[in-house]
């Protein structure tokens, strides 16, 4: 199965200037990304789809693809990313169209060596036509209601370990998605068909959207590294 990598960065961001590019433990936010898809195992094409010469430029000398730029209307504040996807689909990808798409988030530098080749070998296993990143709950849960709610029995408090796989719950982290490319052609979806997630590490939740997000990743990225669980710095 012929898998390619689809990075989006759009140019334009308000929280973070040039987040995209901004330094994070040694090397621009984008190449933590484009240097995981890179070193996954599975995946035939790194393809970066940005508006921003200057962030092309970047994935350029780092190895990604970017034979085109994303055309403005899809890459404002409110368009999708599923256009954008689209995009990358039938104008950036090769003539033989993959069978499926990694979708590696550019906010989320933080991955474990072999969390994508772990992920991969899920998702081609269990047969699923969409997969995505998640980190289990550990928390008692309630719903935010005008009487909060709780997802669990008061009066029977289990332990973390006594609760049963299907009575536990997941968060999608948005650190990537896996998708089959005719189901996702066909629904417009990222997560569509038979869904399945993949579990990651704690360290691999973090998100950067606000500048104190910097530092966090910092420390989970200087965390593996020091444990010999990220690819080396290439930069």
């Amino acid at each position: 199965m012929i898998c390619d990598a689809i990075v989006l960065a759009r140019g334009g961001s308000k929280g973070i200037p040039r987040k995209n590019l901004v330094p994070v433990f040694g090397k621009p936010l984008i190449a933590w990304t484009i240097e995981a898809a890179q070193n996954a195992g599975f995946v035939r094409d790194v393809i970066v789809s940005t508006d921003s010469e200057e962030i092309a430029e970047t994935a350029r000398a780092l190895g990604a693809r970017v034979p085109v730029l994303r055309p403005g209307e899809f890459a404002t504040d409110t368009s999708p990313a599923e256009a954008s996807l689209h995009h990358a689909l039938d104008r950036m990808c090769r003539s033989e169209v993959p069978d499926a798409v990694l979708f590696p988030q550019v906010t989320s530098p933080v991955r474990r060596r072999d969390t994508l080749a772990g992920a991969w070998a899920h998702f081609e296993e269990g047969g699923y036509d969409s997969l995505f990143s998640a980190r289990l709950i550990r928390n008692y849960i309630w719903r935010n209601l005008p009487e909060p709610e709780p997802l669990y029995d008061p009066h029977n408090r289990l332990m973390r370990q006594q609760i049963p796989a299907e009575d536990r719950y997941y968060r999608e982290t948005g650190n990537f998605y896996l998708f089959r490319t005719e189901s996702f052609r066909r629904t417009g979806c990222r997560l569509t068909g038979r869904t399945g997630f993949y579990e990651t590490s704690d360290e691999e939740v973090v998100e950067i959207d606000e500048p104190q997000d910097i530092a966090v990743a910092e420390l989970m990225l200087e965390r593996l590294e020091r444990n010999l669980d990220i690819h080396p710095i290439q930069m």
